[in-house]
């Protein structure tokens, strides 16, 4: 970087700075904001990813860089039966710094200007009844319902929780307990996606 070249910045506000560099150190860059730009490259649907915790953080890791490009405003990691850890209800997810950087630099790569939120492990239940917006679930023993047919739905309401399961899935007393609390439930059609490749597929279909 040199002195009187322009550089986008962003606060993670969902704003766009556009700068200009007035003084180059070694460990700090001062600059003159010439321009405050909301950005456009945010979603019109608010996403909020509910992972169920996998038994290799590093999968998790893996989710929140690609869905954070594809423009999820929120992480939960949640327990389910399924889920093989000894995280519990309430606890800080792993590696919280590291996250935030991952985060941060999908956001980079994509032109993202908001930087996602992560949120503290939390059980099936607490998540599913606290989610916002329109609660969908991947789960495969629904065999009636395509994503599509919710689709509507979730543009009308403009945001969206999206619960996916661990490796093994969810179970069908998850899935029951989650339509009860208001959820509705989906499929991801006759191939078994991994536990951190459905999100983004789910995400994708979301957002495209």
């Amino acid at each position: 970087m040199k002195v009187d070249e322009k550089i986008a910045l962003f606060n993670g506000g969902g704003v766009d700075f556009l700068c200009e560099i007035r003084s180059v150190a070694k460990d700090c860059v001062g600059v003159d904001v010439v321009n405050r730009v909301k950005s456009e490259a945010e979603r019109e649907i608010k996403i909020h990813l509910y992972q169920g915790v996998p038994n290799v953080w590093s999968k998790f890791e893996e989710v929140v860089r690609k869905c954070t490009e594809l423009g999820a405003i929120s992480f939960h990691p949640v327990i389910m039966e399924r889920s093989e850890t000894r995280l519990k209800n309430g606890d800080l997810p792993p590696k919280l710094e590291r996250l935030s950087k991952i985060m941060i630099e999908a956001c980079e790569q994509c032109g993202g200007s908001v930087l996602p939120m992560i949120g503290n492990v939390e059980d099936l239940k607490s998540a599913s009844d606290a989610a916002p917006g329109v609660k969908i679930m991947a789960y495969e023993g629904d065999k009636e319902t395509s994503l599509e047919e919710l689709m509507s739905e979730m543009r009308n309401a403009g945001e969206v929780s999206l619960f996916v399961g661990p490796e093994g899935g969810i179970t069908k007393g998850e899935a029951e307990y989650f339509v009860k609390s208001g959820g509705g439930t989906f499929n991801l059609g006759k191939r078994i996606l991994r536990t951190e490749t459905a999100p983004v597929a789910v995400i994708g279909r979301i957002c495209f």
